[in-house]
């Protein structure tokens, strides 16, 4: 497509013009702004450091800078080790509520309810005695009978001896004549009867239902008016002289322990505490955890009831010429870092046992201290500083640490 470009001019005829000329500023200008930055960008990166020795010296600085460490100076002394474990409450053995004698339930005591406490000899429930009665009365006239009985067969014995005397004078009377073992049998019969009438007492004694001990109900189905038979089972109680706790040991524990049978302990709930002794050990480990169990005995106590979960704190023996160390001083290894001529040097511990302020150790030369706590790259003979104030100590842990740029 074409312009027309022909002006007329006055006179006739037109003359022709040339086309105009274009000039790409704007594209120009964006390829010399791209350009320019890309050799901006090469120039920065090829220029040196413009302060290498400051930077050289700060990294000097920084790898001679000793590290700030707290350390503990231990004081050998004679140290009480001691075994932390958990066990429970437990009771050796259950007792049935059986009765004795076969009758109707006519009272029960407020004891005789899950739950409830007894003492030895105590009332727990009655049953009906009036058959019992009737049984002693019969048993009474058969020991009255039977003592009757012996008074004659004596009496005729004693009319047999004189009769034969007259008539035999000087000779022995024979047992027969004498009726020595009608006498005999009259008076088994007569100790018969009495055993009886003593039965039929006891059995009336029976229908009061108690136990011989101090103890606690479980559980029970008696009612008043439920009929009891002989040897029927009506509920379930314990002694409380049969409560004991078990508390399982590893065998690293039985060592330290040992002997262990008749140590003391102390057992702890969220209630109370109370102390114990070991009164056996199991027969054998237990197949899946290969712990021991320590059964453990103590005045009962109302808040251990069976099922307790308990704490366990067992006295070891006092060990002499031992450190106790906190935890925060154990590194890597069983090892601790001490401190000597301002070098850091490993010491490997001799572990002999805890009690509650840490680690029980064979004493060692401790030099200027043992630090506590991690020492980032730390490595033997490296140089340290020691902290001017040691850190505080509450049962083996650091309330406060020094580092580096901190303050007391």
């Amino acid at each position: 497509m074409s312009r027309d470009t022909s002006i007329s001019i006055k006179g006739g005829g037109s003359t022709a013009l040339p086309p105009p000329r274009r000039y790409p500023v704007v594209g120009v200008l964006q390829i010399v702004v791209v350009v320019g930055m890309i050799c901006a960008a090469f120039a920065y990166s090829r220029a040196p450091d413009p302060q290498p020795e400051v930077a050289n010296s700060e990294r000097i600085a920084a790898r001679d800078t000793k590290p700030l460490v707290a350390t503990l100076l231990p004081r050998a002394a004679i140290h009480q080790l001691s075994v932390r474990a958990t066990g429970s409450v437990v009771v050796r053995g259950h007792v049935a509520l059986t009765p004795e004698v076969t009758g109707r339930i006519t009272w029960i005591s407020p004891a005789l309810r899950p739950g409830g406490s007894f003492s030895a000899g105590e009332a727990l429930l009655r049953l009906a005695t009036e058959d019992f009665d009737l049984a002693i009365d019969q048993a009474r006239a058969e020991v009255a009978s039977a003592r009757a009985g012996a008074l004659l067969v004596e009496a005729q014995s004693e009319a047999a001896r004189t009769n034969y005397a007259l008539i035999h004078p000087e000779q022995p009377v024979p047992s027969l004549v004498a009726k020595l073992p009608q006498i005999e049998q009259a008076r088994a019969q007569l100790d018969a009867s009495q055993a009886r009438l003593d039965i039929a007492l006891l059995e009336r004694d029976r229908t009061t239902f108690s136990l011989p001990f101090d103890g606690r109900v479980t559980e029970t189905s008696a009612q008043t008016g439920q009929m009891l038979s002989r040897g029927q089972t009506f509920g379930q109680a314990f002694a409380l002289d049969a409560v004991e706790a078990i508390v399982p040991l590893a065998a690293g524990d039985l060592i330290a322990l040992e002997p262990i049978v008749g140590r003391r302990a102390i057992l702890t709930t969220r209630d109370g505490t109370v102390t114990a002794t070991v009164e056996r050990m199991s027969a054998a480990l237990n197949d899946r955890t290969r712990f021991a169990r320590a059964y453990l005995v103590f005045q009962p106590h109302g808040r251990f009831i069976p099922g307790t979960f308990i704490e366990a704190a067992f006295e070891g023996p006092a060990l002499a010429n031992t450190f106790t160390l906190p935890e925060a001083a154990a590194q890597d290894l069983g090892t601790v870092w001490v401190v000597r001529n301002g070098l850091l040097q490993r010491q490997v511990l001799e572990v002999r046992g805890r009690n509650s302020r840490g680690l029980i150790v064979t004493a060692f030369d401790s030099g200027e201290g043992i630090v506590l706590g991690p020492v980032p790259g730390a490595a033997a003979g490296q140089a340290v500083a020691l902290a001017s104030n040691r850190p505080a100590l509450l049962a083996g842990k650091i309330l406060k640490v020094m580092t580096p740029g901190a303050e007391m």
